[in-house]
């Protein structure tokens, strides 16, 4: 018997394995994986009967094998899952309990430093109060006035330095200047002479 021939002749095979192939692919991301394992496994091993010329009750044989074997892997897998999203859980309820007993002692901490400043407070008279003013405005006058020496230092050097900057620049052009203008007289100097020079003397009266 050849295999086109078993084919056709093996209807209700041919639709066990169109189910199973269905199943798999609606089984979406919620469906567990022993679930797909076992669908997965039935699927293939019916395809493989199938392909194998098997006759109906040796497809639904392979499949049934396939689907056992499939349903066995699936479950190692989701066992693996399941191990895996408890860890993750724990891991979640330590980290809340941490936080929760970090924003406990927080809280601890600044009602007690409250209760110490409220007792303190009880404990600290106007006269100290009106001292305290005093000395801390005294304190912020000679900040001021020290940081006004300062200011004025700094600005004293920029002066400086911005009018020892003029005197090289001034210095400097003036240089150049001289040096243009004697080149200039120089030369003008030159040529008078040369001119003087070219012209002929008058001859001597008779």
């Amino acid at each position: 018997m050849n295999r086109k021939h078993l084919l056709r002749s093996s209807p209700i095979a041919l639709i066990a394995a169109a189910v199973l192939i269905f199943q798999t692919g609606c089984a979406g991301p919620s469906a567990s994986k022993t679930a797909k394992g076992a669908t997965v496994g039935g699927a293939v091993g019916a395809v493989g009967g199938l392909v194998a010329g098997e006759d109906a009750g040796g497809v639904a044989t392979a499949g049934l094998a396939g689907a056992a074997i499939g349903t066995v892997v699936g479950a190692i897998a989701q066992n693996r899952e399941n191990k895996r999203q408890d860890t993750l859980a724990q891991q979640r309820a330590y980290n809340q309990a941490v936080a929760m007993q970090k924003r406990a002692q927080e809280k601890e901490k600044a009602e007690l430093k409250e209760e110490l400043e409220i007792a303190e407070g009880f404990r600290i008279t106007q006269e100290e109060l009106d001292e305290m003013t005093s000395r801390a405005e005294s304190a912020e006058a000679e900040l001021a006035a020290l940081q006004k020496r300062r200011d004025a230092a700094i600005e004293r050097k920029r002066s400086l330095d911005e009018l020892e900057q003029r005197e090289k620049e001034a210095l400097a052009e003036a240089a150049r200047l001289e040096k243009e203008l004697a080149e200039l007289e120089g030369g003008s100097n030159t040529a008078s002479t040369e001119t003087r020079e070219s012209v002929p003397s008058e001859a001597p009266q008779l």
